[in-house]
């Protein structure tokens, strides 16, 4: 089974290239989802984030008021304290949905989509954590393109400018709280440009997907070695 670790900034289309890849027949795991369950009342991580971040997280429902939580930890400058608590739970969890999957699947393309793969190994302390993946895709987009989208899809169609131009600088806030492209993309085995059309990034990943099930069906050695020659984190 070849695993592939698929990760692109805020605004940058990855939750559209895992959508694709799961058109395509790919099986995919979304950290988001997995990380959404982990904060439902009742579980390890969400009592650990209302023991650091304090009742004002919580909701008269009893769940996390995630706004709050996202504005604590983007402009208060908490995400670090955020990610040590959710990224370790939620790497252990993708460890095990490949381990099984490696056995029912042994030649599927896994993927496993996370917005913020490299800095949740580094905020987990991952020891050889290169070595959960055999492929690393990064999706990426210029800032502006990536603001925009962020503001379309929060924004109604009778928000006002006040609203939009909130947005944007939410949008900012977050992008500059993740790691640049510019480190992303030494450290990455493919780069997808996603700053054109629908049809352009679902040809571009069509196109990824038949060479990674090549590389899937190719000998353990090679993937192995492919791994070895990557730089490190």
């Amino acid at each position: 089974m070849l695993r592939v670790g698929l990760t692109g900034g805020l605004g940058s289309g990855k939750s559209t290239v895992a959508a694709l890849f799961r058109k395509l027949g790919a099986p995919v795991m979304e950290a988001d989802a997995v990380g959404r369950e982990m904060m439902q009342p009742g579980h390890a991580v969400y009592n650990q984030i209302v023991r650091t971040f304090g009742p004002d997280v919580v909701q008269q429902d009893g769940t996390l008021d995630r706004r709050r939580l996202a504005e604590l930890s983007f402009s208060d400058g908490r995400l670090e304290e955020l990610n040590a608590i959710v990224h370790p739970e939620v790497i252990a969890e993708q460890q095990r949905w490949m381990d099984q999957l490696a056995q029912e699947q042994p030649g599927a393309v896994a993927v496993y989509e996370t917005a913020l793969l490299f800095e949740a190994s580094r905020a987990a302390r991952t020891a050889g954590w290169r070595d959960r993946f055999d492929h690393l895709v990064l999706v990426t987009a210029p800032e502006p393109v990536r603001v925009a989208r962020y503001v379309a899809r929060l924004a109604g169609p009778d928000a006002s400018q006040q609203i939009r131009t909130a947005l944007a600088e939410e949008a900012r806030r977050r992008i500059a709280a993740q790691l640049p492209d510019s480190e992303k993309i030494p450290l990455s085995d493919t780069i997808l440009h996603n700053d054109g059309s629908l049809e352009e990034i679902s040809r571009q990943t069509e196109e990824l997907y038949r060479k990674l099930q090549a590389l899937a069906r190719s000998s353990t050695a090679a993937v192995s070695a492919a791994r070895r020659d990557r730089p490190q984190l």
